[in-house]
């Protein structure tokens, strides 16, 4: 690589850099913002405490146990420097404030999101040239979902790295023939499954690139039979409880294969129509999601080449991925690199020259390269749930009684509880069969638990363990008996996770006075679209009306002499 293309390519990287780094610390210490943070937050830090079973295979474990090498390597380089005394005061400092956890968990991702626009150079640089890795890194650095979902603790940009890594040591093999490069392909293929189970689907384009070979059939079984004993070895050292703990393993995963098939929340059809009319366009900008549908076609026109095990992979995962109702824009990331490759190359063969090719790249990539910066730009600011609780800690005596009314946790500002609070959940955890760790080990800090606390109670519709703490009978007459002074609503229109009870909330303002209202919009004309089924309070697209993340969030004061 020359000078110049080491230089076009560091500045890549730094755009990507920038992008995924700017909002990293978004919501926090709200660990509600993003669902699934939490979930693999806590599953990494118990098995740091010493329990390697996760017990929990709706995903694989290996970032849970890449997570805990992080979390643990922090831990000692706490130990060392004097800020943890030991294991308990690094445990207090995850119960009094957990941000610092979840940046580590997100700074991880980020930087094999980066790391996957270095690798795509490669892939990009052996298909056609370096005008090609080049291209290729630019739409990767700056695509909307990917630079989007690299802000997550989520397993999908980490599973997405390992393959691309995979794809590349494919065809390098297909290049050089160096059994070394099939071997590597092949673990690292495992590993992306062992991240997240569907990259999986990948396989295949591995089998092609080691059967691609002009010799006999013998020869190449016994090469393919290596490389799936590879992979099974990669997938089960970064998931080895799938086997110890097959049971669970299998609860799981039939869980996850129903889920998918039925639906989540909404129906929104099949995955093959909806990506193609929805997440690809808003994932890449329908220019760039033009061009890489036109460079699949030239993929699938050309002769069979390097290309072709990557065509067969985007086929086979799309077909799969696709053919369910459960339709997270997160599930097509793993095909976000492969589109932008594709795109490249046709890129490099209509621009021509380096300036044609460099103008035609910046105008493709221009309309996702602004989503991507507008998002990070929004996700940036506080969100909204953060100023709620704020307000709440400054100005609602501690020991108050707040109703959360109505809908899903994760709009909710996050607050504290007080002691004697905490101390009713835990028992009515623990008499549900709930081990309650957390709740335990928050009440064995004393004096040092998290303050303000509160006694919060959840306004729900139903309360199928008979918790205490969740009345299913709400009316305003009820909250003022029981001495409920405040009540807290989350409300976005766009998203049924904050759909409000409004003949509760028409009650409520006839005897209630609505002290604050903190509005993430600034107004209700322009159109803004959401990743419908999943609780991310930040739009997809239609950026100009919104001012920062989070929901409606609309604080009340009773005052009983008003009823």
């Amino acid at each position: 690589m020359g000078g110049r293309a080491v230089c076009v390519l560091a500045a890549i990287l730094l755009i990507g850099l920038a992008l995924r780094f700017l909002g990293l610390s978004f919501g926090l210490p709200n660990v509600h913002c993003r669902p699934d943070e939490s979930t693999l937050v806590h599953r990494a830090l118990a098995i740091g405490a010493g329990d390697p079973n996760p017990h929990f295979f709706n995903y694989p474990s290996l970032h849970f146990y890449l997570l805990a090498a992080f979390y643990g390597a922090y831990y000692v380089a706490g130990y060392m420097a004097g800020v943890f005394a030991n294991v308990t005061a690094f445990e207090a400092e995850f119960l009094a404030d957990p941000s610092t956890f979840y940046l580590i968990g997100r700074g991880v991702g980020a930087l094999m999101g980066v790391g996957s626009v270095w690798v795509l150079y490669g892939i990009g640089a052996r298909l056609g040239g370096r005008s090609t890795g080049l291209v290729g890194a630019l739409f990767l650095s700056c695509s909307f979902l990917h630079v989007r979902d690299s802000h997550f603790l989520t397993v999908d940009i980490p599973a997405t790295f390992y393959l691309l890594v995979s794809l590349l040591f494919s065809l390098r093999y297909m290049e050089g023939k160096v059994a070394r490069d099939l071997l590597v392909s092949a673990i690292f293929l495992g590993l992306s499954a062992s991240t997240k189970y569907n990259v999986g689907l990948f396989a295949g384009a591995v089998f092609i690139a080691a059967i691609e070979r002009n010799e006999p059939w013998r020869e190449r079984g016994r090469r393919l039979f290596w490389v799936v004993g590879s992979m099974a070895v990669a997938f089960v050292a970064g998931s080895p409880y799938v086997l110890l703990d097959f049971a669970a393993f299998w609860r799981d995963l039939s869980y996850e294969q129903l889920h998918f098939a039925r639906g989540h929340e909404a129906e929104l059809g099949r995955g093959w129509w909806y990506h193609l009319g929805f997440t690809f366009p808003l994932g890449l900008g329908w220019p760039l999601f033009t061009a890489a549908l036109l460079g699949l076609g030239r993929w699938a026109w050309r002769p069979r080449g390097l290309e072709w095990p990557l065509l067969v992979g985007v086929v086979v995962y799309y077909a799969v991925a696709g053919s369910g109702k459960v339709v997270f824009m997160r599930y097509m990331l793993p095909l976000i690199p492969l589109l932008c490759v594709a795109a490249a190359g046709l890129v490099a063969v209509v621009g021509r020259s380096r300036r044609g090719i460099a103008v035609l790249a910046l105008l493709v990539v221009a309309p996702t390269a602004w989503s991507s910066w507008r998002h990070s730009e929004l996700l940036a600011k506080t969100d909204t749930r953060v100023l709620a609780a704020r307000w709440i800690e400054e100005r609602v005596p501690a020991g108050s009684r707040i109703g959360l009314c109505c809908a899903s946790d994760y709009g909710y500002p996050q607050l504290q509880l007080d002691r004697h609070a905490l101390q009713a959940r835990l028992t009515g955890l623990q008499r549900a069969g709930f081990a309650a760790r957390r709740q335990q080990r928050l009440l064995s800090l004393g004096q040092n638990m998290p303050s303000p606390g509160y006694e919060l109670i959840e306004l729900r519709a139903v309360n199928p363990s008979a918790f205490a703490w969740i009345w299913t009978g709400y009316g305003v007459e009820r909250l003022l008996r029981e001495g409920v002074t405040w009540v807290v609503v989350h409300e976005s229109p766009d998203l049924e996770y904050s759909r409000v009870d409004s003949s509760f909330i028409a009650e409520l303002e006839q005897v209630a006075q609505r002290v604050v209202l903190f509005d993430p919009l600034l107004n209700d004309r322009d159109q803004r679209l959401y990743d419908p089924i999943d609780a991310f309070y930040l739009p997809v697209s239609g950026f100009a009306s919104i001012d920062r993340p989070g929901p409606k969030v609309a604080i009340y004061r009773l005052n009983e002499l008003r009823l």
